[in-house]
Formats: structure tokens, sequence, C-alpha cells
């Protein structure tokens, strides 16, 4: 059995990859495997060739920025599946390293496998993707129920699997030992804030967030900033703000809350999930808020309101991530009317999703290649 190559580069992508690996692990115990992943994949990993939190960079400027790293990373994945003789790779997401690699694989390698898991937004910008991923993969697994109609016609199978969300989507630890393990007071009303996952969304959007805990003039309320996995808690910087820094309860702190302001992806979906009312809140550098203006076709950058075809979070963007309006937008999501409403909706979008077992589908697909 030749080994199997994983990439993951976000946090995210650690995750699903930890949940196909483990599954692919119970019934083959001794598949080698290789890869790039986080905390999360690192247990399963027999090789481990970079770690997400050196990948963690978003929008087009910021990539350009890393471009010698991303280089010396894609040679040396490519020196490494020749070395080790790997039969099959999995492509998890982060369309801007892995759709390159994936190219250069089919060239330089072309009796290898190549899957990928989650579909890039193709249908949100860069549809020029469409043919290039699909002459150039062996299977494009799917999130999305409406994702693999986007491929007909072209060589790829594409499957819809369900989106592992479902599942995997639940508070880390009861509502009695969340509040006790911060400190905060369960009688109170608590407002959850997740500035993101990577480095620059970090940078754009706490002080935002940071500057509208301090100058609150709504409804009693508490302050909670969760943490994301790939994210050094120390280096936060809250102070001037009562707010708490909760690590490892990024799940619970949404569902204990009754309001959340959310960095747009896969975290929106994962609140709907929750049903905690929410906003979707971004921030781009300048010069890639102006290419994204260019090239993203869509009304929605909410990837929640896109699944629900409409806007059921509210979304601010650039210049609205402001203390001033996310003060307005959070007051409006605390009113008890307004937050039953928005519960309803939410509920819609789970059922959107498919049923439990993605992991499970594509580690039984991929079982078929090793």
């Amino acid at each position: 059995m030749k080994p199997l190559l994983v990439i993951a580069g976000e946090a995210s992508g650690d995750l699903h990859g930890a949940e196909i690996l483990r599954e692919l692990r119970a019934t083959h115990p001794d598949l080698r495997v290789i890869g790039v992943g986080g905390g999360l994949m690192s247990p399963y990993l027999d090789r481990k060739l970079a770690d997400v939190k050196d990948l963690g960079v978003v929008g087009f400027v910021e990539v350009i920025r890393h471009l010698p790293q991303l280089r010396r990373l894609f040679g040396h994945i490519l020196d490494v599946a020749r070395e080790e003789g790997v039969g099959t790779v999995l492509f998890i997401d982060y369309p801007g390293l892995n759709l390159r690699l994936a190219k250069a694989f089919r060239k330089a390698m072309p009796g290898v496998r190549l899957h990928w898991y989650v579909c890039p937004q193709v249908w949100a910008w860069k549809a020029g993707r469409i043919p290039e991923l699909g002459r150039t993969l062996d299977t494009l697994y799917c999130l999305f129920d409406f994702e693999p109609a986007l491929f007909r016609g072209h060589p790829v199978e594409a499957l819809w699997v369900g989106n592992p969300l479902v599942e995997a989507v639940a508070p880390e630890v009861d509502r009695e030992t969340f509040f006790r393990r911060t400190g905060l007071d369960p009688s109170r009303p608590l407002v959850a804030l997740l500035p993101g996952s990577r480095r620059g969304e970090l940078d754009r959007l706490l002080p935002p967030l940071v500057a509208t805990a301090a100058s609150w003039d709504g409804p009693d309320v508490q302050w909670v900033l969760a943490v994301a996995p790939t994210l050094d808690a120390a280096s936060l910087r809250v102070e001037g703000a009562p707010i708490r820094v909760a690590e490892g309860l990024g799940y619970a702190a949404r569902a204990y809350a009754d309001a959340a302001l959310v960095c747009s992806g896969t975290a929106t979906l994962e609140t709907a999930l929750l049903g905690t009312p929410f906003a979707i809140i971004y921030k781009l550098s300048p010069l890639t808020y102006l290419a994204a203006r260019y090239f993203v076709r869509i009304p929605r950058f909410g990837l929640a309101n896109v699944v629900a075809g409409r806007e059921v979070a509210p979304e601010l963007l650039q210049d609205e991530v402001n203390p001033v309006r996310l003060r307005q937008v959070l007051k409006d999501l605390l009113e008890p009317s307004r937050a039953a409403a928005m519960r309803e909706d939410l509920a819609g979008i789970r059922a959107r999703l498919g049923e439990p077992g993605a992991a499970r589908r594509v580690a039984d697909h991929l079982a078929g290649f090793l």
C-alpha cells in the first residue's frame, strides 16, 4: 500500500483532515500518512512537512508577501512525494497553494490519484477554476448540494458528501462548566467575539471588537473572546475592555452566548448550527478589497447566508466594521423578538447541510484507491 499525502492549509482544513484520517486509520491501521496539518492532524501523520500556523495568510496582497515561503514548501512537498512513493493525494481546501500543487502532481507524477475535499468557492469567484479542477483532479468532494452540478461535462468525479460541521459542531463542555472555567456569570447575557483564525484577520478585526466592548452603551452584557487553535492567546491585546479570553471553547462560547460577532468563513456556518444570533464581519487590506470587489460575483459574502440563499445574518464589511455600527447591530441581535426570529432562520440552514457522516464517506471512497 503506497503512502497517502494530505495537505491542509488552515485551521478548518486541519479539523477536516483529522476527521478523515481517524476514519481511515480505523480501517487501514498500517497506512503511512505524510502531510501538512495542524495539531489535530498531527497524531495521524507519520511524517509532518509543515504546520498550518505557518500558512495562515489570506488575501491577494498577503499571499504575494508570503510567496517565497510557499514556494519553498511547494518544492519540498513534491520532493518528499517522490521520495516516499506517494500513490494518493488528498488536498483539503486552501486553493491558493493546493491547485498549483495538484497541477504540478498531474504533470510530474501522472500516476498519482488526486482527490480534493471542500470544493473551492467557484460559485462566488474564479469560475475559471472549474475547468482547471475538472481536468486536474480525479475526485472532488463537495460540502454543498449545489456544487456537483457545476462540474458536469468535466472528467472529475464531483460528489456531494454532506457537510462535516453537522456532526462536528457541539459545545466542548456543558453550560455550567463553561461559565465556571471562564469565570463568567451565567445569569448575565453574553456576547461572543470571533475575530478569525488567521493573523491577518485578527490584526484587522480585533481592534474594532475591543473598542466596541470598551464603549458599550447598551443593555448589560459580558464579553468572551474565543481564540482559534491556530492563534496564541498570549499575543491578544484586549486591554481597556471587559473581555474574557477563552481557549479551546470556541463552540461553547457561541452556544451559550446570546449574540455573537463572527469573522466571515466556516465560523459563520458553525455559529448557525449552534443557533446563536450573530452578525458576520470581515475586513481586508484595501488592495485586496479592491480586487475582491472586481472578482466576487455573489450578493452575499457570508457563507451562512450563501447556504440560506438570503441574508439571515447581518453582514458588515470593511469600514462598516467599526464600534458605532457594531454596537447598533448587537443591540438589534439582543432584542428578544429579533433573536427568536433569527433562531428559526438558522434552523433552516442546518437542514440544507446534509446528514452526518461526511468524513466517513470521504474515507470510504478514498480507501478504494489505496
